[in-house]
């Protein structure tokens, strides 16, 4: 069980000590009904310029996790082991295995190892369900003398019945497809090259997702970039398309962003998680711009909440609808919820707002429906502030809402201390959601749910057709202890209000 320090969040994970970023390979163990979650770690540094390690963790339910520290470490100074996946080899395609281990538990991690000289793919296969590895013998399985080749995402496609690897020839701009049949020897299928270049390409993978109300399925290539996304730094762009276990053709090349925060990065898919959970992502709650300067000790980095992914018809605009990935936020069994406030159709005026205060553990789940007039608006604001306790004679706040006139929703985590000044954290950020309804008087209807944690806010807008997701850093001694819901002018919003204060159970 990770310890609880004042700003560390509850129900996201975060290693004990050291630094984390890129999650890696996470899966689910089906015979101890365990999921697992590997990272990128230094035990000893939280700036992340160590000798990089995997570092693991696991949860019954996905919400409460417990840090094993250490599970595969550099054999030489000077080496990391890079980002990477782990799949369940049933079938011991790879003959590593013998009757004594469960097939259920038969995990193998493929991971780049980096060196000054080069970026290769390596191997390694655990016999205890993923609680120790032992590397390959015969390491490396995939090379191309290229010191930026790497973050090997690995699954198998059944209909071709092989394996199938995704990775990034990073500035080439090239995603690469290989396909093996036992893990070891790869043959290249595919470069694919699309969307927004930035500096590099990273972290890609493949997942197949339902579409919502139909019975088709489309396969969506993820991809990140880092630097040079158009809000600054890293972030993930993602293509909808078809694969055939070789290929992957996509509908179109429009770029699309995974997450209109600042926070979200290097995301991962789980592997072989029951049908019943959908597809389940993960991703670090950071960016590199100002990773290594956040100030929380003694761990710096922490993932986002692991969401479930399916894919919807939704309005781009109101000529045209577009196929969109939907993100809902998963909460396990172990979360403990307790209702602060609920309120139905209430009309907001502006001497007047919604106060709800929390017990203390600094976690809300906030859900906000609201139904906007079509009245002259003049940029007229929905507002959501997140407001801190009371100390050293100072309040704190952030806020988040929507703006009528601009027709977008935005971000406001600009807090005036020392560490907020840094020039990359950007404190504004928008995003657009087109109406769930428009009614025949020209009545607006929109949803937004906001879990905040500690120092983590990220927003679902419109039941996750698009979401925001953003670190946030109040002053030494502030945590998140209330919320104010209200409007800067009378009878524009008509508003649903539900405010949850989270914890975790004993």
């Amino acid at each position: 069980m990770v310890l609880a320090t004042s700003n560390r969040p509850l129900i996201h994970f975060t290693p004990q000590n050291g630094w984390m970023n890129d999650p890696n390979g996470p899966w689910y163990d089906a015979k101890d009904e365990l999921y697992h979650l590997y990272f990128q770690y230094t035990p000893n540094d939280t700036t992340g310029q160590l000798d990089l390690h995997w570092g693991h963790a696991s949860s019954t339910d996905l919400s409460k996790w417990t840090d094993h520290g250490s599970v595969i470490a550099p054999d030489r100074e000077g080496e990391g082991i890079f980002s990477g996946s782990v799949v369940v080899d049933y079938n011991n395609t790879s003959g590593f295995f013998n009757e004594s281990v469960d097939p259920r538990q038969r995990a193998v991690a493929l991971y780049t190892l980096n060196s000054e000289d080069a970026q290769v793919q390596e191997l390694a296969y655990s016999t205890d369900g993923g609680f120790t590895f032992e590397k390959y013998e015969n390491n490396p399985v995939l090379e191309v003398n290229s010191t930026q080749f790497r973050d090997p995402k690995v699954f198998w496609h059944e209909p071709s019945n092989h394996w199938v690897m995704v990775l990034a020839k990073s500035q080439e701009y090239k995603i690469q497809i290989f396909g093996s049949t036992d893990l070891k020897n790869w043959v290249l299928h595919l470069n694919f090259s699309a969307g927004l270049y930035g500096f590099q390409y990273e972290c890609p993978g493949l997942m197949e997702l339902p579409v919502e109300g139909t019975d088709e399925k489309k396969w969506v290539m993820i991809l990140a970039i880092n630097p040079g996304m158009p809000l600054g730094g890293s972030a993930n762009q993602y293509f909808i398309g078809d694969f055939d276990g070789y290929k992957f053709t996509p509908d179109d090349h429009q770029t699309r962003i995974h997450d209109h925060g600042k926070d979200y990065y290097a995301f991962q898919t789980f592997s072989d998680t029951p049908s019943e959970d959908g597809v389940l992502g993960v991703a670090w709650a950071s960016n590199w711009q100002y990773a290594r300067h956040v100030p929380t000790d003694p761990w710096r980095g922490s993932t986002g909440i692991v969401r479930n992914h399916t894919l919807a018809k939704v309005p781009g605009n109101p000529e045209t609808d577009l196929l969109t990935l939907v993100q809902t936020p998963i909460f396990g069994e172990s979360i403990k919820r307790q209702n602060l406030f609920k309120t139905l159709n209430h009309t907001l005026y502006k001497n007047e707002s919604i106060s709800v205060s929390g017990n203390s553990t600094g976690v809300f789940d906030i859900e906000v429906g609201f139904t906007l007039s079509p009245k002259e608006l003049n940029s007229k604001q929905l507002q959501v502030s997140i407001l801190s306790n009371k100390a050293n004679g100072t309040q704190e706040e952030i806020k988040l809402g929507y703006d009528a006139n601009a027709e977008a929703f935005f971000i406001d985590r600009g807090v005036d201390n020392e560490f907020n000044k840094n020039v990359f954290f950007t404190d504004k950020i928008s995003a657009i959601a087109e109406p769930l309804k428009t009614d025949k008087d020209g009545y607006k209807t929109y949803k937004l749910r906001a879990i905040v944690d500690k120092n983590l806010l990220e927003v679902f807008l419109n039941d996750g057709v698009s979401t925001i997701t953003n670190t946030f850093f109040f002053s030494s001694g502030h945590l998140p202890a209330s919320v104010k819901v209200g409007a800067s002018a009378d009878g524009i919003y008509a508003v649903d209000v539900k405010v949850d204060e989270l914890s975790l159970k004993a």
